[in-house]
């Protein structure tokens, strides 16, 4: 079937994490585990790129320390993927730029990214387009 992605079954419906250091280095890490979890829950290349996108973005955010960790959360269902990140920021409030922002908003149906007591948790949904998900109706 042209346009979908590789992965032949979905991930069971409990997450699945990654964690890695708070480096830019190990961005790649979070771009690949997305293009995975993306994969599974049957989005299509545009939009796992379109996921990978933000996840890289917001995991862009939080990767100024070098003692510190980012961990993904990945769950995944038939035309949806969530994935939540929280790292430890310590006394830095993870802000984007305006570009960022841009970005991540055009790139995925819902995001969050807030930073409180030390630790910077960020979300991002994204569904698959409504015809491939839904049955069409004559």
């Amino acid at each position: 079937m042209p346009g979908r992605a590789y992965a032949r079954r979905h991930m069971q419906t409990s997450p699945v994490t990654v964690t890695f250091p708070a480096a830019p280095e190990y961005l790649r890490l979070a771009r690949i585990a997305t293009a995975d979890a993306g994969s599974r829950a049957g989005l299509d290349y545009e939009e796992i790129d379109d996921v990978r996108i933000a996840v890289s973005e917001l995991c862009g955010l939080v990767s100024h320390d070098l003692e510190s960790t980012i961990t993904l959360s990945f769950a995944v269902a038939p035309g949806l993927l969530e994935v939540s990140g929280v790292s430890s920021a310590g006394a830095i409030t993870a802000a984007p730029n305006e570009l960022s922002q841009v970005i991540v908003a055009a790139v995925v149906d819902e995001h969050t990214l807030a930073t409180d007591d030390g630790r910077t948790r960020f979300g991002v949904t994204k569904r698959a387009r409504r015809s491939r998900t839904e049955p069409t109706t004559p």
